[in-house]
């Protein structure tokens, strides 16, 4: 059987740091009949013939992938594919939503999260904490980027500032809850709970593995469990199921709230505390889909 051509697509930048997990992802598809290739945004071009349908061109040239595996995070670009049929995981409902964590938080209504302010950088930071500490953090960020923990008035105007700096940049301010620097990363593979990994920040609130932070294996308890599938099967509902995602929860003295979605989530610090094969699985899971 003719392998399925699927493309891990990528921005240009976030490649050239992921090569080993590109390799991985090649290799291990090929487990599975699937022709995995890491392609990035820059070699594509995506426009409208003249009958009004949508095209697409890899180097100059006319390509249709079998299925995309998307590690970028432009949502239009998701949508464009989907309008030739190109089946993408996670689809552009989900980038819509998790890429902007304002977006995210209006998504997810009515569940429990961090007091939170948002700021639009058409109109600059303007709207300054009432009261601190607080943890300031860009909406479209990913990764720990960019996240600082903001202890009084000075502090604020420095970082805001910084934010600024490379031009308007939307963000968000939230309160500190009670066990600042430690989160839950709950690692969801298509639809279902795989696996928890608790984050400790080396020192300040950014609690991010790349970024220094230690992880430990956790079972969820009943109370982690239950956001966390609620997160699940609001986005399930929204016709925006989640293939391969991170559900982030904080803990406040009432109990876990929702922190962020990660909608291109990693899968270092899985391999890191457990024998779970994040990539095999979710191959697998690919190929009987497409």
């Amino acid at each position: 059987m003719k392998p399925k051509i699927c493309w891990l697509l990528y921005d240009a930048k976030d490649l050239a740091v992921n090569r080993d997990y590109a390799a991985l992802m090649q290799k291990t598809g090929t487990c599975y009949g699937l022709a995995t290739e890491a392609v990035t945004l820059q070699e594509l071009t995506f426009g409208m013939d003249t009958t009004g349908q949508p095209t697409l061109l890899r180097s100059g040239q006319p390509a249709r992938p079998d299925a995309i595996l998307s590690r970028m995070r432009v949502n239009w670009v998701s949508e464009h594919l989907e309008r030739m049929g190109i089946p993408v995981f996670n689809n552009s409902k989900v980038c819509r939503i998790c890429n902007d964590k304002r977006r995210t938080h209006l998504f997810l209504q009515g569940l429990p999260m961090a007091e939170t302010v948002f700021l639009d950088g058409s109109y600059g930071i303007t709207t300054a904490p009432v009261s601190y500490p607080r943890v300031l953090k860009p909406a479209d960020g990913h990764g720990g980027e960019a996240v600082q923990l903001i202890d009084n008035q000075l502090s604020w105007q420095e970082a805001s500032a910084a934010l600024q700096i490379a031009g308007p940049r939307p963000a968000l301010h939230q309160a500190v809850v009670s066990r600042p620097g430690q989160d839950l990363r709950v690692y969801v593979l298509f639809g279902m709970i795989l696996a928890g990994v608790l984050r400790t920040a080396k020192s300040g609130v950014v609690s991010n593995f790349k970024l220094g932070g230690s992880v430990e294996l956790h079972e969820l308890t009943n109370a982690e469990r239950t956001l966390a599938e609620a997160v699940i099967q609001r986005f399930e509902d929204a016709d925006a199921p989640l293939h391969m995602a991170g559900v982030d929860l904080l803990y406040t003295e009432d109990g876990p709230v929702i922190s962020e979605v990660e909608d291109v989530v990693g899968s270092r610090m899985l391999y890191q505390v457990s024998d779970i094969d994040l990539v095999d699985l979710y191959l697998q899971g690919i190929a009987q889909r497409i």
